[in-house]
């Protein structure tokens, strides 16, 4: 059979187009020897009863190990479970402290009875004073000036004597005092307490005579003389201003008298209040307040005659009498 003529150009094509069919028949068989996975062969792991890892393989079964150890390297994952876990020690102290807070929170029913004045004013037995002990020695730091005078009423109309509750008490007092928030009647309260249950506290007394020696010539004369015998029955050493003030109270500056009598203990060799005494240490000062003052004439009652003859007459001036 004869082939028939085919020119140059139509030849070229030809063997182009059959060079791509080729490569295109190539191809899949290519890509089908490459995607085809690799198979490889496990070695059998299975042990036999009493057998170890040594003996089924022959080798140290460490590379899973080995792999976990350096796992840390390609992920983050391995640190967030340590950071979440909490020590024991951490969770033991937080435990502690929430205890803690709920034992302060709810406490026992005596530490969180009423112990306000109210309440206080009316206890009249020893008992009932031991039934609020408790309370009032864990709220007696925070007490108001009222509050607290109650407490000393309360304990000294009870005898109650609680070495912890005088100690707190006392504490409470210096600080109310240094802050001058407490009215006489509250000191009076305070002193007779002291007296009654036979406590001294030097701080406490040093803090009334301090607070209280500018308010003396307000106290009645009852209650100075006994807070004289109270401080003096104690035997406090030091504010002896505070001991003369109670025997005498200062004047008031528009009182008559001020700085023009006579101060008696300066007569007597020493005063306490020095230059701020409102007495006079003039030895010649009057000591009496009548004898500072001319006492005036009394005047002449005269009859309808010697009033008709006319003043001038009777009861003048001229005879040193007064109208």
């Amino acid at each position: 059979m004869k082939r028939k003529a085919i020119c140059t150009a139509a030849q070229e094509e030809s063997d182009d187009s059959s060079d791509n069919l080729r490569m295109v028949a190539k191809i899949p068989a290519n890509k089908a020897r490459a995607e085809k996975p690799a198979t490889v062969e496990e070695p059998s792991t299975v042990l036999r009863a009493g057998e170890s890892p040594m003996s089924a393989t022959g080798k140290r079964a460490d590379v899973p190990k080995r792999q976990k150890e350096f796992a840390w390297m390609d992920s983050d994952e391995d640190n967030e479970p340590e950071e979440n876990v909490e020590k024991p020690e951490a969770k033991t102290e937080s435990a502690k402290q929430a205890q803690d807070s709920e034992d302060d929170a709810s406490g026992s029913e005596d530490e969180n009875a009423d112990v306000s004045a109210g309440t206080l004013d009316g206890v009249e037995t020893f008992g009932r004073m031991m039934v609020l002990a408790p309370a009032l020695l864990k709220k007696l730091p925070r007490m108001l000036p009222e509050d607290a005078a109650a407490a000393c009423r309360a304990l000294s109309r009870t005898k109650f004597f609680d070495n912890d509750i005088i100690r707190a008490l006392s504490a409470v007092l210096k600080r109310l005092l240094l802050r001058d928030r407490l009215s006489v009647e509250q000191a009076d309260d305070v002193l007779r307490c002291m007296a009654s249950l036979n406590v001294y506290d030097e701080g406490v007394f040093s803090a009334v005579a301090r607070q209280m020696k500018v308010r003396t010539a307000s106290l009645d004369q009852a209650v100075r003389g006994q807070w004289f015998e109270i401080y003096k029955g104690f035997k406090h050493s030091g504010d002896k201003d505070f001991y003369q003030l109670l025997e005498v109270p200062h004047l008031n500056a528009l009182s008559p008298g001020y700085k023009r009598l006579r101060c008696a203990h300066h007569q007597r060799g020493y005063c306490a209040v020095g230059e701020a005494c409102t007495y006079s240490h003039d030895p010649r000062a009057p000591i009496e307040l009548e004898s500072a003052y001319a006492r005036p004439v009394s005047k002449v009652m005269m009859t309808q005659t010697q009033s008709n003859m006319g003043r001038d007459v009777y009861g003048g001036a001229r005879n040193g009498q007064m109208n």
